[in-house]
């Protein structure tokens, strides 16, 4: 059970336990319940997110996503600068009551989808390019000339054959077959996945994947497990969809299967990344990996696959993936190469089983229409000539060099005050702060000097974890993380302390 928050009636601020339902909708239903009953009346201020979430000891985001519902229902409004207040007519028990039996289908049903607040400034803005900005490839001139040249090529010889047309003009929903072809070959050998060409689908990112699969497989009111902390897209699309979340914690191993299934069994989806866990890290073991898949099988649940990161593994030889695992036909391979190449291509791919391709290709075409033919050809050139698999050698290397510089300069700067992991993969790792430090704050006070240091308490949904930060490395030269290291150290005061 959590803390009792101290700015709430009591009734409405009775703690909050880890059972069904989620603790967001519990927070959600407490709250309405007070408001509805005259226990708060209109234009009284509700606690802000982060002072609700300390006096209680829950995520800030189970509280945001319970002021959310409150929002989209009339029950609350929220004013610039100030916070959310009760609204001045607020809507009957009757009218804003949800059903036990699908407790999200009034919010999908009633609202134009807000500014989500916490993805705001990821979702809808460019981040400056700083450090310690995660997600971010190195711009490899060698595999940039190759790309241009590639670029030349591919309309230089559309000239010569009379097919600039086609080139310049509309091509397929499901994507260039020639692209289609060379990612098959690619993640057949890299990753395990079994397909063909027919089952390669193209999108405009990662992103743009999940939304479309949310589209065909989700319907308001499904539950959805989802890992906690989490990828903070996949939460995004998940509430676009209307669904009922289902945090599920990670550790170690990766999301834990049996306590996935312990509160939400007849889930119908569940979204994971056991290559690389976004933010933690954390590979899924084999175990968990059979477990999630033994349970799909069972009950007929889809698994959406994010290979997060897979390409850049510096220890080891990778697991292979979900999708090679399964026998059932459940999993669903997503995969992107803005992190593999450069952000600004936005070319993506789902591999779904073959009785599902149909409809995501119609959703496609609904939602896109077509990607760039000559984008597309470019890439397919790049995959087949061997550029892709050079540029991928010659980044681990590059990536495993920076992250060790990282290790380093933090262990002689910033010893005892941010411990950073030493990451087995990918582009960023985790500094953890002392427990007495407040990561959002940290995280605001490193941005006013130029670092950027994405708080990890922004991923949580219901999950506690120590403060900690999410640091890229892979964008930036060994000089570059010196000075931001440095940079960073000058964050603390002679006491070990953040200064204020």
């Amino acid at each position: 059970m959590h803390r009792i928050a101290k700015d709430l009636p009591v009734s409405v601020a009775a703690a909050i336990g880890r059972d069904e339902p989620p603790m967001y909708q519990q927070l959600y239903r407490r709250i309405r319940e007070g408001i509805v009953a005259g226990e708060m009346r209109a234009g009284q201020r509700l606690p802000s997110i982060r002072v609700l979430a300390a006096q209680m000891g829950i995520a800030r985001n189970t509280v945001l996503l319970a002021y959310e519902q409150l929002l989209a229902e009339g029950c609350v409004e929220s004013r610039q600068g100030s916070g959310h207040f009760v609204a001045d007519v607020v809507p009957t028990d009757q009218a804003v009551r949800v059903s036990e039996d699908n407790p999200e289908r009034t919010v999908s049903q009633r609202r134009v989808y807000r500014d989500f607040e916490f993805l705001h400034p990821q979702f809808r803005t460019a981040i400056p390019v700083r450090p310690f900005r995660a997600n971010l490839p190195s711009l490899d001139p060698e595999h940039l000339k190759a790309w241009t040249r590639l670029h030349i090529k591919v309309l230089r010889d559309a000239g010569r054959t009379n097919t600039q047309a086609r080139l310049m003009g509309e091509t397929d929903a499901i994507g260039e077959l020639r692209l289609r072809q060379a990612i098959a070959d690619h993640i057949s050998l890299s990753r395990g996945v079994r397909c063909s060409a027919d089952q390669v689908i193209i999108t405009a990112g990662a992103q743009h994947a999940m939304d479309i699969l949310m589209r065909v497989l989700a319907r308001p009111g499904d539950q959805a497990w989802i890992e906690d902390p989490c990828f903070l897209g996949s939460l995004a699309a998940l509430q676009s969809a209307g669904v009922s979340l289902v945090p599920v914690p990670v550790d170690s191993e990766g999301l834990d299967v049996a306590e996935a299934r312990r509160r939400a069994p007849d889930a119908s989806l569940a979204i994971v990344c056991p290559s690389k866990q976004y933010p933690l890290g954390h590979v899924m073991s084999m175990q968990r990996r059979l477990a999630v898949i033994e349970w799909a099988n069972q009950t007929g649940a889809w698994i959406l696959e994010d290979d997060y990161d897979s390409e850049y593994r510096f220890v080891g030889k990778p697991i292979p993936s979900l999708q090679g695992l399964d026998g059932g036909n459940r999993v669903i391979y997503v995969g992107t190469f803005s992190k593999v190449l450069f952000p600004a291509l936005r070319i993506g791919f789902i591999v779904p089983p073959p009785e599902l391709v149909d409809p995501i290709v119609a959703v496609r075409a609904i939602s896109g229409r077509h990607g760039s033919a000559i984008e597309q050809q470019v890439l397919a050139r790049f995959i087949t000539e061997g550029h892709l698999g050079r540029h991928i050698r010659r980044m681990r290397r590059l990536y495993r060099t920076r992250m060790e510089a990282l290790l380093h300069h933090s262990k002689r700067e910033l010893d005892g005050l941010l411990r950073v992991e030493a990451a087995d993969s990918g582009l960023q790792t985790i500094g953890w702060l002392n427990e007495d430090v407040d990561d959002e704050v940290f995280y605001r006070a490193a941005s006013n000097r130029g670092i950027e240091l994405a708080n990890l308490s922004r991923y949580c949904i219901e999950s506690r974890r120590p403060p900690g930060v999410v640091m890229g490395f892979g964008a930036f030269s060994e000089e570059q993380i010196a000075h931001s290291v440095r940079e960073t150290a000058a964050l603390f005061g002679e006491d070990g302390k953040p200064l204020p």
